[in-house]
């Protein structure tokens, strides 16, 4: 028997087919969203019109642009951008300049607070999980603190820590821990008994069951707890900002507020939302990657 060869040029296109293309149309959709979300925004700022004193109710989107230029109050001063307080006219430099700063302040404050909840949540969780009696203990009390609503202790740790640092780092940390404490007692309860059944029968310890058996079973539930924290977290941050912080993005949301500025509020919202979203984003990417075994 011979074998056949097959010259190059008989090959046809389909023996070898291209490689695959990237489908686009995630991105197409979310740009017709975004262009639609603007479309119904500029048509409801016409349609509802402007209040007795002459402010628009939903400004604009050429007002919520040109309100960026209100950064430029909340800059310290310096790198060729005088403060604003001093008489000095505001500047596209001076207002990037306080975005940064204020986005800054805000995002440390973020970070510093849900770092300290997280690890104060879940360590406070898988310890009361260590014994059975104190997590029947400390259920009630733990999902009573969760359903209290986090504006109604604010003006308390405003008495406690004054307009201090320490006071908006604690108030996000509690946000956080609150939340992430009922996650990890109640994902340590759902782990199959026969998972440490079978553990103990090949004589692990009690140790060795809660970091070889537990805590890789309460992975998954633990990362989207965590994601979930974020919302809660920002907020917590924004609101503490509003009460004796002289920078921060919640103290410009505040000041807008208080002057039913609506456009500022609206500048103000979306930077926000860029910078959560981001952080979100992030903070997956590294739990996923972190967590990579899981899958």
């Amino acid at each position: 028997m011979t074998a056949t060869l097959i010259p190059p040029a008989a090959i046809t296109p389909a023996d070898n087919p291209a490689p695959p293309t990237r489908d686009t149309s995630p991105l197409l959709w979310s740009a017709a969203s975004l262009v639609l979300v603007l479309i119904v925004w500029q048509l409801a700022s016409i349609l509802i019109g402007e209040d007795q004193s002459g402010m628009r109710l939903v400004p604009s989107i050429p007002d919520v642009l040109s309100s960026y230029m209100v950064f430029a109050d909340y800059w310290p001063g310096g790198w060729g951008a005088e403060r604003t307080v001093t008489g000095a006219e505001p500047t596209v430099w001076g207002a990037t300049l306080g975005l940064i700063y204020n986005v800054a302040i805000s995002l440390s404050r973020f970070v510093v607070g849900f770092v300290l909840g997280t690890a104060i949540g879940v360590g406070a969780g898988l310890l009361v999980s260590w014994s059975p009696i104190a997590r029947r203990t400390v259920s009630f009390p733990a999902h009573f603190l969760r359903m209290m609503p986090l504006l109604a202790m604010l003006p308390l740790f405003g008495l406690w820590f004054g307009s201090s640092e320490l006071g908006t780092y604690t108030f996000t940390a509690f946000a956080v821990a609150v939340l992430l404490f009922v996650l990890t007692v109640a994902a340590v309860n759902n782990v199959p008994r026969l998972y440490c059944d079978s553990a103990t029968s090949l004589g692990a310890s009690r140790a060795r069951i809660y970091l070889s058996v537990i805590i890789p079973s309460i992975t998954p539930n633990l990362k989207v707890g965590i994601l979930l924290a974020v919302p809660f977290a920002w907020s917590a941050v924004l609101a503490a900002e509003a009460i004796g912080k002289q920078y921060g993005l919640g103290r410009i949301l505040n000041f807008a507020l208080l002057y039913a500025a609506t456009d500022i509020v609206a500048v103000t919202a979306l930077v926000v939302i860029i910078i959560a979203g981001g952080t979100h984003l992030l903070l997956a990417a590294l739990l996923n990657h972190l967590t990579r075994w899981v899958d």
